[in-house]
């Protein structure tokens, strides 16, 4: 049973960071910002996103 919970909360928290990082895109696109700078800002919220989702559990 464990193992179950542990897998739900970790796909609870993929998809969290997925969707920050899907908003964060949207929102640094509308931005006047060089390509670069869009992809490493969105795959860094996505990656803190994760985690500290992971840390509050």
């Amino acid at each position: 049973m464990p193992r179950k919970k542990t897998k739900a909360k970790v796909l609870r928290n993929l998809v969290t960071a997925t969707i920050n990082g899907l908003i964060t895109l949207v929102i640094l696109l509308i931005a006047p910002l060089g390509l670069a700078a869009v992809i490493t800002n969105t795959i860094l919220v996505t990656i803190a996103s994760f985690f500290s989702g992971s840390l509050t559990e």
